[in-house]
């Protein structure tokens, strides 16, 4: 029997077989060469330290922990073993961590604590429980206890029954220095250099036990070692985030918290009823979303929501007891909970203001709520007062409330509530492998958050809600105190317009990434085969003509820019550094296609590949920003010329070099005929060897064309994240551009390419559901028309009225001998053929004079965009004075459109600003604190935006007359999509025309069923069951 430990409580022996604690599962380890700094006290088989909670990790000689030895262990497999014989949960923390948690003291947590009554052992000391004190927890110490809760959850272990002894205390230091792995040591430091080394005697066979043999003492350091479970390694908090979430934890005594069914129904009454006349500030958090790539139509779950009420005065609704925010948990079980406030969310008359309204009616709606009472967006708002926010935190909730410019009209008796974003709050430096931390933030997800650091969560999410409608009445004043100038006459105040124009807007968009378009996958899919296979053939052809001159071209990666620049442009100095050059050769790693070689054996996953320059002095238009060759899509198409698609797929299957020439030579006599050839026919000597450098360098044009398309169009718009089950498509839809043009995001349905472009003709995917047709109207001009009407330029107003093709008759206003041409009728400005009449009796303008068009087509949306001479001489490749002098040839019919365009640069420079049709405002930082250049950046955006802007409020406007149509709307016809100038509906075949009529009246006359320009509105519509075929 082991001779009893000298200690102030009895050891319990455990007799029968290992305690189950003690297997090789158990968090604690055996060791059987057990070291100790200083004798043991009548060392006998046990004895008892204590851990300081020091970061020496040092061993004291008192009471904390027994070490037994136990017969029935093999004596090969015997070790020491830290007990505590309790089976209570208890914290792997530093004294000080804990203290810092509970209260500022220094009362050491113990194993008795952690239970009501204390043991037997312990009655006597004065260790208060656990329970007592949280009971007298400061509340400010919530933010310390939540960012102190992921430890604690995973440091609570199960212990053995009976004891009651103190708990040990690691120091926060040694926890975040510890590698992750299943099982760490922390090594125990002593102030003495002796060793103890216990011997069993293996002969002892008295009952399950045995003694110690005898003592052995060594003068040597060595450590005590214990195992224990890994520890999160979880980095602190930085300092802005400690004093962020310290702010934000100031709020929770304001916010009132329904989590069941009960409270939400009183809350949701009064709501209904008292408060239903006050403006309310709504926010959801969501779950189980990725924001960037994912539609929230059909996706992301609401895991609790928050409003901020407040009345016309911005007097604050009260909730009880002072709270003025419902904070709302809808996590786990919590739909009954979310549909008790159905009826205010469905409520038209309750007035709710949202920050990015669309998101959160989308997600709501997934819970089957129907959102109505839409009655503002605040980042609409803000986008009306200033629409050149680019820096500043942008139109974020976070960058706006915290801009006291944008927050200067809250009144001084509410707190101005500045949102704090997830990751400055939640947010951790990863930790690497070692263990030291990285420089990569990321926070966990929202429903983990919400669940185990649930009061800070709450404070968080319940701000955004706060900060909205603190947003919202300070952008309110602030648009009140704006003039609101329609088309040159007064109409009150900018928030007027936010209402009458704005805010339904805002609502149809909502409305129509709702609908989202029908996307046909199976066609996508057949496409993508077809483009794949095209790829795949451009890809050989370049390979096979470079192989020619280097060998290992073949093998080459014809995606990397690297590896091209080498072969084209290789023995290059660097244009902006002499002393660099590019490499004559240059070695490349490149996968290895070939899996067997010649004799059956398995070859390695990568080869090395050798590449050399195959050409010298080759004539480079485009560099890089260092100061290399581009090959981008337009440098290398320079290098190339136009070569016709067909003759780029024109290959000769056989290995001969002369079928390949004899290929090349005949498709460079048909494109002789229609076009040129680019700079690389030259730099290969011309003929035979230059037309096949140019079909060549073509087909690596052709591959960086598919791969664009396959990249951004063909694939994603495939994918499950921006579609749901039904197949539809639903993209975001946002005013955000400065212009107040529309964007489109996850997926950009405004990114295709043009029609021309279109090679596999990806609008034929964008299909009507089965018994319905697509409408596809489009405005014609409408940007050189709104020139037209705010110039009051008599020339293009007269060619507007006189109809026809408007490129022609400003080339024949232009020049002179087409003037001529015209008025000898040897040319025909448009022909309108007659029943029989197969062609014109002469050549059209546009076939005769295609010069000419070309640069008059130009310059008519040049001109518009603001452009100048050297912006011209730079896109036709000609002299500035040549470029100067055409531009001269275009104004000096159209002098209204210059004395125009001097008048806005002059806004620019005097306010600051220039005004759309409508009155929206574009605005301009001080033009006398730039340089030269940046200064004419200005003025031409000062010539843009007017256009642009008054071109989108046109298309805006239309649109909003087409749902305003009653009659389209019992017809069944809705709005999809917005593309620029062009819209799209869907609604029953049988219908098509009857509604096709009506949307071109619609567009015609977009203000309230008028049209106020000087000039008619041109709407070119079809009727199709594809975007495509109604193209």
């Amino acid at each position: 029997m082991a001779v009893a430990a000298p200690a102030p409580a009895p050891l319990l022996r455990y007799r029968g077989s290992a305690p189950p604690w003690l297997s090789s599962s158990s968090p604690f380890f055996l060791r059987r060469r057990v070291r100790r700094s200083s004798p043991p006290p009548a060392l006998s088989g046990c004895w008892r330290q204590d851990y300081s909670h020091s970061s020496d990790m040092e061993v004291r000689g008192t009471s904390a922990f027994k070490l037994g030895f136990y017969a029935n262990l093999n004596a090969q497999n015997i070790a020491q073993e830290w007990l505590v014989e309790s089976r209570r949960l208890f914290y792997l923390r530093t004294v000080n961590s804990v203290t810092n948690n509970i209260f500022k003291g220094t009362t050491p947590l113990r194993a008795g604590n952690l239970q009501n009554e204390l043991s037997e052992d312990r009655k006597g000391l004065n260790y208060p429980s656990l329970h007592n004190l949280r009971e007298n927890v400061s509340s400010k110490s919530i933010v310390n206890r939540h960012e102190n809760a992921e430890l604690v959850r995973y440091s609570m272990i199960n212990q053995p029954v009976q004891s009651t002894f103190p708990i040990s205390v690691f120091n926060n230091s040694v926890k975040q220095s510890m590698p992750r792995g299943p099982h760490v040591e922390i090594p125990l430091r002593d102030n003495s250099n002796t060793e103890v080394v216990l011997e069993l005697d293996d002969k002892v066979h008295d009952g399950n036990d045995k003694r110690v043999k005898k003592v052995v003492k060594k003068v040597k350091k060595v450590v005590v070692k214990k195992v224990v479970s890994s520890l999160p390694t979880k980095p602190s908090f930085s300092e802005e985030s400690v004093k962020a979430r310290k702010s934000v934890d100031g709020i929770y005594d304001k916010i009132l918290v329904v989590d069941n069914v009960e409270s939400a129904r009183s809350i949701a009454q009064l709501l209904t009823t008292k408060y239903k006349s006050f403006i309310h500030a709504c926010d959801t958090e969501v779950a189980n979303i990725a924001v960037k790539k994912e539609t929230p139509v059909g996706h992301g779950q609401v895991t609790c929501f928050s409003i901020c009420s407040a009345n016309s005065n911005a007097e604050a609704a009260d909730f009880g007891n002072g709270k003025t925010c419902i904070w709302v948990d809808v996590l786990d079980g919590g739909r009954d909970v979310l549909m008790e406030f159905a009826p205010f969310f469905e409520d038209p008359s309750i007035k709710k203001v949202w920050h990015n309204y669309s998101f959160d009616n989308h997600v709501i709606e997934n819970h089957g709520i129907k959102v109505a009472g839409f009655h503002a967006d605040t980042m609409h708002l803000a986008r009306l007062w200033d629409s050149s926010r680019r820096t500043d935190g942008g139109y974020s909730l976070e960058g706006l409330t915290n801009d006291r410019r944008v927050m200067g009209a809250v009144p001084e008796d509410l707190p101005n509530a500045g949102k704090t974003s997830m990751k400055t709050i939640f947010g951790r430096k990863i930790v690497r492998k070692d263990g030291s931390e990285g420089k990569k933030i990321s926070t966990e997800p929202v429903e983990k958050l919400q669940r185990e650091d649930r009061e800070l969560w709450i404070c968080y999410s319940s701000l955004d809600s706060m900060s909205t409608l603190r947003l919202y009445e300070s952008l309110k004043r602030k648009l009140e105190t704006k003039e609101w100038i329609f088309d040159g006459c007064r109409r009150g105040t900018m928030y007027d317009f936010y209402e009458e124009y704005w805010r339904p807007f805002g609502a149809l968009l909502a409305k129509m990434e709702t609908e989202g378009m029908l996307v046909d996958r199976g066609y996508l899919s057949e496409i993508e085969k077809a483009a794949v296979a095209e790829r795949e053939v451009a890809a050989n052809k370049f390979r096979k003509w470079a192989s020619k001159y280097c060998p290992d071209a073949k093998y080459m990666n014809v995606n990397s820019d690297t590896q091209i620049r080498q072969l084209l442009f290789g023995g290059i100095e660097n244009r902006h550094e002499s002393s660099e050059t590019w490499p004559h050769s240059k070695t490349f790693k490149v996968p290895n296609e070939e899996s067997i070689d010649a004799e059956g054996k398995k070859t390695s996953k990568y080869r090395t590949i050798t590449l050399c320059s195959i050409v010298e002095d080759l004539k480079i238009d485009m560099f890089t920003p260092s100061g290399w060759p581009s090959v981008s899509g337009d440098a290398l198409r320079s290098l190339a010329g136009k070569i016709p698609m067909e003759h780029i797929y024109t290959i000769d299957g056989s290995e001969g070099d002369d079928e390949d020439i004899s290929d090349s030579e005949d498709a460079g006599q048909e494109i002789d005929e229609n076009s040129s050839y680019g700079t690389a026919y030259e730099a290969f000597g011309g003929g035979k060897k230059g037309k096949e450098a140019c079909h060549a360098i073509a087909a690596l044009c052709e591959i960086c064309s598919i791969d664009s398309l396959i990249s951004n169009f063909i694939r994603p718009l495939q994918g499950d994240h921006i579609s749901c089950s039904e197949g539809r498509i639903h993209c975001s839809l946002n005013i955000n551009t400065e212009t107040g043009r529309l964007s489109a995001r996850t997926p950009n349905l405004q990114n295709q390419p043009a029609l021309e472009k279109d090679r596999y003709k990806i609008r034929q995917a964008f299909v009507a559901a089965p018994g319905n047709s697509l409408i596809v109207a489009d405005y014609g001009q409408l940007e050189l028309r709104i020139l037209a009407h705010l110039t009051n330029c008599k020339s293009m107003l007269d060619a507007f009225k006189a109809g026809g093709d408007f490129h022609s008759r400003t080339a024949m206003n232009m020049y002179q001998h087409i003037r001529d041409a015209v008025d000898e009728k040897r040319v025909l400005l448009e022909w309108h053929p007659q029943p029989g009449q197969e062609k014109p009796p002469v050549p059209l303008l546009k076939d005769a004079f295609g010069t000419e068009r070309r640069k008059a087509k130009m310059l008519n949306f040049s001109i518009a965009y603001g452009k100048t001479a050297d912006g011209l001489s730079r896109d036709w490749k000609v002299s500035v004075k040549e470029a100067r002098d055409t531009l001269k040839l275009w104004y000096g019919d159209r002098k209204e459109v210059l004395a125009w365009q001097k008048r806005q640069k002059k806004l620019a420079h005097e306010k600051c600003e220039v005004y759309t049709l409508l009155g929206r405002s574009r605005h301009f930082p001080n033009l006398t604190q730039f340089s030269l250049g940046q200064r004419g950046h200005i003025e031409r955006a000062a010539i843009n935006a007017p256009v642009q802007g008054s071109a989108a409020d046109v298309a805006m406007c239309a649109m909003l007359e087409i749902e305003r149509n009653t009659r389209l709307k019992e017809l069944g016809w809705r709005l999809l999509l917005q593309v620029h100038d062009e819209v799209i509906l869907e609604g029953p075949s049988e219908s098509a025309e009857t509604a096709k009529a009506i949307v071109v009246e619609c567009m015609s006359k977009p203000f309230y069923g008028t049209n106020i320009l000087n000039v008619d509105l041109a709407v070119d519509a079809k009727c199709a069951k594809s975007w495509y075929a109604a193209k």
